[in-house]
């Protein structure tokens, strides 16, 4: 009898609990080692990452290293349940409720298009594929962008405990180019030109 692989929603349920039961101090430490990380040249280069709701790994002390190079800061917003949008970041208009429970900014502040986005994830494998929230809004944006010839690099922000054996990828899914990791930065083979202009 073959043998059966866990479904993407059985993956996405542990190791959502994996993260859930991550120690906070575990988490905190998590995020601070994020932002040593000393893989990233930012130029000015538009960089999306996000506001962190739940146990997702923090990217706020990232954000701050970022925020002291040259690159434009900016965040996604949920225009409706189908449609995902980054807008500019400007860090000194408060951030407002975006959908999915979390914020951003607001309708006043433009629409960017990203060279690099920072997402988080409920799990991610050794090839790159990447289990989001099963809404597919990152799905749909960045293809959107790589059908109007705009291809961002594409990473994913977890922690080490996120990593599952392997992912049944569906065609629509669109692949980590890497995932960066308290352990440091992993670039995938399919992902090296894409992040290539960002790595030190």
């Amino acid at each position: 009898m073959p043998q059966a692989f866990p479904s993407k929603s059985e993956l996405r349920g542990s190791a959502l609990a994996r993260r859930d039961a991550l120690p906070v101090s575990g988490r905190q430490s998590a995020a601070k080692a994020l932002a040593e990380q000393t893989w990233f040249k930012a130029g000015d280069q538009v960089v999306s990452a996000y506001y962190a709701i739940g146990s997702e790994i923090d990217p706020a002390a990232l954000l701050e290293a970022l925020n002291k190079t040259a690159a434009q800061l900016a965040l996604p917003v949920l225009l409706d349940a189908e449609t995902m949008v980054f807008r500019a970041w400007d860090r000194s208009k408060p951030l407002v409720p975006v959908g999915f429970g979390t914020l951003g900014p607001d309708a006043d502040q433009p629409e960017v298009l990203p060279n690099l986005v920072l997402a988080p994830l409920a799990a991610f494998s050794s090839t790159g594929q990447r289990i989001g929230y099963g809404k597919g809004h990152y799905d749909r944006a960045l293809s959107k962008m790589q059908a109007q010839g705009h291809r961002p690099a594409f990473v994913g922000l977890a922690f080490d405990e996120q990593e599952v054996p392997s992912v049944d990828a569906e065609a629509h899914d669109v692949p980590l180019d890497g995932v960066l990791t308290p352990s440091g930065l992993r670039v995938f083979d399919h992902g090296r030109e894409a992040l290539q202009p960002f790595l030190v």
